[in-house]
């Protein structure tokens, strides 16, 4: 049990990682994506502020966690830094529904809730595999 933990923990930056580039990509090429959230993207202007806020934000995590080897930070803390950016992000969505009504958090909102705080939850399991490990690559070396 501890090697597969071990497995994913050693895995899980990196698939973070290329969750938050694929978000970044998408963002980037399609911001009209958001308008599932009635969120307006029919100005160039809208499209401007959801590339660079969403698509920026996102590309910014996305640097952290594959390369940040390069930047002294260990594979602990980039699962930390996944894990607190899905766990944040998460509870925040679960408590705007929770003020906006139970109703609107049925459906996407709830899988995209319960997909968040799942992959938070591995994000803090794989820190605590590394928690007395040195400093680990990029590369996972």
């Amino acid at each position: 049990m501890m090697k597969v933990l071990r497995l994913v923990a050693s895995i899980y930056p990196i698939c973070a990682g290329l969750i938050f580039l694929s978000l970044s990509l998408l963002t980037f090429t399609h911001p009209e994506i958001l308008s599932y959230y009635s969120i307006g993207v029919d100005t160039p202007a809208a499209r401007i502020a959801i590339r660079a806020m969403i698509g920026g934000g996102e590309l910014a995590v996305a640097v952290l966690l594959l390369f940040g080897g390069s930047l002294n930070l260990t594979f602990r803390q980039r699962c930390m830094i996944a894990a607190l950016v899905f766990g944040c992000v998460g509870f925040a969505r679960v408590l705007s529904g929770m003020g906006e009504g139970f109703e609107f958090l049925i459906g996407q909102p709830l899988r995209e809730a319960i997909a968040e705080l799942v992959l938070a939850l591995l994000g803090f399991m794989s820190a605590t595999v590394f928690a007395g490990d040195a400093k680990v690559s990029s590369s996972g070396q």
